[in-house]
């Protein structure tokens, strides 16, 4: 594991590859973590002007003008810690299965079993992963009061009608959009990075500090855009592929087309979400296992450190 970056990114395809096991643990991950939403963005159909009004304007009319004040606080009491909840068990159900998967990983021969795990609790790797994403907290922030304002600007002024409103709220605040991307592919790089130094022995502040070093390293910026770029590529080909066969099985019921070509257009649709899942599922896996190789890294150095010390030390 200690070769050079591209004989690395060769070996962690290779040990994902001969691993499917792998496939189905990154995939999961990726799923509580929220990537339930890529997934299913392809066959949900986007809202238009009209039907936000309806569903949002009582809500909204209820907080601006002070009605019902104690049922209102009830129930964004409820929603919030619904929210929250949910978003807690999410996360330690992927830090469970992140766990797993590093276990894995460590009893792999193709990664000469060097991957160190010590005695480590999915709590400890959650709030590891919590602490990396701090940044895209405050993204998230600043991203729902944006979307916010812009929604409600577009409302009272729409755009081209013949464009749905998400698109055009996202038109007009590109830059919402990106911040929460690039801090969360950050957070995950970092969060991964560390849980895996943590899992390893070390303590969280220098885990944290030590995955930010391997991430700006020349090694751990090519291991992120390389890896991203592939897991991007995938996620793109699903929503494509999905979303025409989606669109061809929506048109089909609409015009009430006969069964062999609705039997055919679904079962275009379900083969092409099987396939674009599992290429999905290969390169979350590949990505895992291309950072479990660069935070081993450091371990095996370290060793080997402490191998050459321990033969000088009956010298000295």
């Amino acid at each position: 594991m200690s070769g050079s970056w591209a004989a690395s990114m060769k070996t962690a395809l290779a040990a994902t590859m001969a691993h499917p096991a792998w496939w189905v643990l990154a995939l999961a991950a990726f799923l509580v973590r929220g990537g339930f939403i890529v997934v299913l963005l392809p066959l949900v159909s986007l809202p238009s002007v009209p039907s936000l009004a309806t569903t949002l304007a009582p809500p909204i009319e209820a907080l601006v003008l002070s009605r019902q004040s104690l049922e209102g606080a009830l129930i964004g009491t409820v929603l919030i810690s619904t929210i929250v909840g949910l978003l807690a068990a999410a996360g330690l159900a992927g830090s469970w299965l992140d766990l797993a998967l590093l276990r894995e990983a460590g009893a792999a021969e193709e990664l000469d079993r060097k991957v160190q795990v010590v005695e480590w609790s999915w709590w400890h790797a959650f709030g590891v992963r919590l602490a990396a994403h701090l940044p895209t907290f405050l993204a998230l922030g600043y991203a729902t009061v944006r979307i916010v304002i812009v929604t409600y600007e577009e409302l009272l002024s729409p755009g081209d009608a013949n464009v749905p409103i998400v698109a055009r709220v996202l038109a007009r605040a590109p830059d919402a959009i990106v911040l929460v991307v690039v801090t969360w592919l950050l957070g995950e790089a970092i969060g991964g990075l560390a849980a895996r130094r943590s899992a390893a022995g070390e303590p969280l502040i220098r885990a944290l500090r030590g995955a930010v070093r391997d991430l700006l390293d020349r090694r751990g910026v090519a291991t992120f855009v390389v890896s991203n770029a592939v897991v991007l590529v995938a996620g793109t080909l699903l929503v494509t592929m999905v979303g025409r066969s989606s669109e061809h099985v929506r048109a089909y019921l609409l015009d009430g087309a006969g069964d062999v070509p609705l039997a055919a257009a679904l079962l275009l649709l379900v083969s092409a979400w099987i396939l674009c899942l599992a290429l999905l599922a290969a390169a979350l896996a590949w990505r895992a296992t291309a950072w479990t190789i660069a935070a081993g890294r450091p371990t095996v150095a370290r060793d080997a450190a402490v191998a050459v010390l321990s033969e000088e030390a009956p010298i000295a």
